[in-house]
C-alpha cells in the first residue's frame, strides 16, 4: 500500500510539473494587476469622471442651436383697431387681420456664458473627483496585493506542511514494518502494530488533507490573478532555511497612505460643493446671438414666399439674472456642508491615529513572530533528532515502542508550530506593509 501511495503521489506531482508554470510571487502579482477585473472595472469609473470633467468644462463654451418652424392658419385671427384710424366713424372698431396665412422661418441662436461662478467651481470639483477615483485604483490595487501575497505564502506553507507529513508517513511506515517482523519474532503484540497501523493513516488523512487544502489555496490564486481555473500553475518554493526579515522600522509618514487621502479629497470636494452652493448668491452673465429667416404666403404652399423673398432678422443680447431672496435655502445648504468638513477633519485626525497604531503593533507583531520561528525552528530540529535517536533505539530493542510513538507526537506537534510561525511570520509582513502603505513598493 505504501509503495503504491508514493507511486500514486509521484505520478501527479511529474503530470503536474511537465505541464504547469511556475510563479513567483512578483509574477504573480503583476499577472493579478494586469488581469485584474476589479481594476478594470475602476479604471472604466475614472475614464467616466474624466468625460464628466470634459463635459463641465463644455458648459463655459457657445453653445448654438439651429430651429425652424412651419405654420399654417386656416383662419387668420383678426385684431379690433379703432374705425377712425381709417376714417370710420370714432367710436366703433373694425376688425382686421395683420399677417398672413402661412409663415415659416429658420433661426441660428448662440448662448455664451459671460460669468458663471457656479460652472467654474463645478469644473474643479470634477477634477477632484478624478484624483479619488485615482485613489480607489490605488486602493484596489494595494487590497489585491496584500490578497495576492496572502494566498502565495499559504500555499508556501501547505507546500512545507506536505513535505513535513510525507517525512513522518515515511517514518511511520518504517517503524510498523520493523513492528511486523517483530510481531512475526514474538517481539511485539498486534496492539504495536495496530497503534503504528493508525498513526500511519492518520498522517496519510492529514496528508490527502493537505493536497485538498493546496488545491483550493491554488483555485484562490488563479481567481485573484484571473486566469482559468483548469490551468496547471506553481510557485517557486521557497528555501524555510533562509527566510530573511528585516526588524528595521522604516520611516513612516501616515499622511501617504492612502486612507488618509481619500478623506482629504473628500474634504476638498464637500468644500468646493460649499463654494458652488455660495456661488448661487452670485448674478450670472450670459450673451445671446441670433440670425434667421422668415418666409410668408397666403395659402398653403411650404415651397413658395410671398414677393418670392425670405425676410432676413438678427438680434444681439445680454442675459443677467440676479438672485434675491430664495428663502434661506443656499443658507441652510453651506451649513450642512461645513458641518460635513468638520466631520471630514474629526476622520481625518482618526485616521492618523488608528494608522500609527496599525504601523505600531505590525511592527511589534513582526519582530515577536520572527523571534518564534527561530525557536520553533529549533524545537523542530531538536524534536527530529529525538524521534532519530528513538527510532534506531527502539529498532535496536533498547526503546520502547511508546517513546517512539511519543516522540512523534511531539516531532508533530513542533512541525505544527513550526509552521504556524511561517505563516504568522509572513503575515506580519504583509500587515507591516499595508499599515505602512507600502505594498505597491
Amino acid at each position: 500500500m505504501k509503495h503504491v501511495f508514493y507511486t500514486v503521489i509521484l505520478l501527479l506531482t511529474v503530470k503536474s510539473v511537465n505541464a504547469q508554470r511556475e510563479y513567483s510571487l512578483k509574477e504573480a502579482i503583476d499577472t493579478a494587476l494586469a488581469n485584474s477585473l476589479q481594476l478594470k472595472a475602476d479604471n472604466y469609473d475614472l475614464e467616466k469622471t474624466k468625460a464628466a470633467v470634459k463635459q463641465t468644462r463644455s458648459s463655459l463654451l457657445p453653445s448654438l442651436s439651429l430651429s425652424g418652424s412651419y405654420q399654417y392658419q386656416a383662419n387668420v385671427p383678426v385684431q379690433m383697431i379703432p374705425a377712425d384710424v381709417f376714417g370710420g366713424t370714432p367710436g366703433t372698431y373694425q376688425a382686421s387681420k395683420f399677417s398672413v396665412p402661412q409663415t415659416k422661418s429658420a433661426t441660428l441662436q448662440m448662448n455664451q456664458p459671460l460669468f458663471n461662478a457656479s460652472l467654474l467651481i463645478a469644473l474643479k470639483a470634477a477634477k477632484v473627483a478624478v484624483n479619488l477615483n485615482m485613489l480607489q485604483i490605488q486602493s484596489s490595487k494595494e487590497d489585491l496585493v496584500y490578497n495576492i501575497s496572502a494566498t502565495y505564502y499559504n500555499i508556501q506553507t501547505i507546500i512545507r506542511q506536505q513535505e513535513l507529513l510525507k517525512d513522518n508517513f515515511t517514518n511511520t511506515s518504517s517503524l510498523l514494518e520493523v513492528t511486523t517482523e517483530q510481531l512475526n519474532a514474538g517481539l511485539a503484540t498486534q496492539t504495536d502494530v495496530d497503534r503504528l497501523t493508525v498513526s500511519r493513516d492518520n498522517t496519510e488523512a492529514d496528508l490527502q488533507n493537505a493536497v485538498t487544502n493546496l488545491e483550493k489555496q491554488y483555485n484562490l490564486l488563479k481567481l485573484l490573478m484571473n486566469v482559468p481555473l483548469d490551468r496547471q500553475l506553481s510557485v517557486v518554493k521557497e528555501d524555510y532555511n533562509q527566510v530573511f526579515v528585516s526588524l528595521d522600522m522604516p520611516a513612516f509618514d501616515p499622511t501617504k497612505k492612502t486612507n488618509y487621502l481619500q478623506i482629504q479629497e473628500n474634504k476638498r470636494v464637500a468644500d468646493l460643493e460649499r463654494r458652488n452652493i455660495r456661488a448661487g448668491y452670485l448674478p450670472t452673465l450670459s450673451q445671446t446671438m441670433s440670425n434667421g429667416y422668415s418666409g410668408y404666403y397666403s395659402n398653403a404652399n411650404p415651397f413658395k414666399n410671398l414677393n418670392n423673398k425670405w425676410y432676413y432678422s438678427s438680434s444681439i443680447g445680454l442675459s443677467l439674472s440676479i438672485p434675491i431672496f430664495d428663502g434661506f435655502s443656499k443658507k441652510y445648504q453651506i451649513k450642512q456642508k461645513q458641518i460635513q468638513i468638520k466631520k471630514y477633519d474629526v476622520q481625518a485626525e482618526q485616521t492618523l491615529q488608528q494608522n500609527n497604531k496599525d504601523a505600531a503593533n505590525a511592527y511589534a507583531d513582526l519582530k515577536s513572530n520572527y523571534i518564534t520561528l527561530q525557536t520553533q525552528r529549533r524545537n523542530l530540529v531538536l524534536a527530529q533528532k529525538v524521534l532519530d535517536d528513538v527510532n534506531t533505539q527502539y529498532k535496536s530493542g533498547i526503546s520502547k515502542l511508546t517513546d517512539a510513538i511519543n516522540s512523534q507526537t511531539e516531532l508533530q506537534s513542533a512541525q505544527n508550530n513550526f509552521i504556524n510561525a511561517l505563516i504568522n511570520l509572513r503575515k506580519a509582513e504583509l500587515d507591516l506593509k499595508k499599515a505602512q502603505g507600502t505594498l505597491l513598493q
